[in-house]
């Protein structure tokens, strides 16, 4: 029987790649880790959005 391939890193080619497509989308992205299963990323949250708290507001008071 034929023995199966080890997973392969990804290439510096491939982990750049992968950068750029996930900063078009969230330009905070960063790399978090690089293994054989891939490139893993951290979204940073933006202080103006996500996590916002607003108090609550009976209805007619401004």
């Amino acid at each position: 029987m034929a023995k199966t391939a080890a997973p392969s890193m990804p290439t510096p080619r491939q982990i750049a790649d992968a950068l750029d497509a996930v900063r078009a989308l969230n330009p905070g992205a960063r790399i978090v880790s690089v293994g054989p299963d891939g490139v893993k990323f951290d979204y940073a949250q933006d202080e103006n959005q996500g996590n916002k708290v607003t108090t609550l507001k009976r209805y007619g008071e401004k």
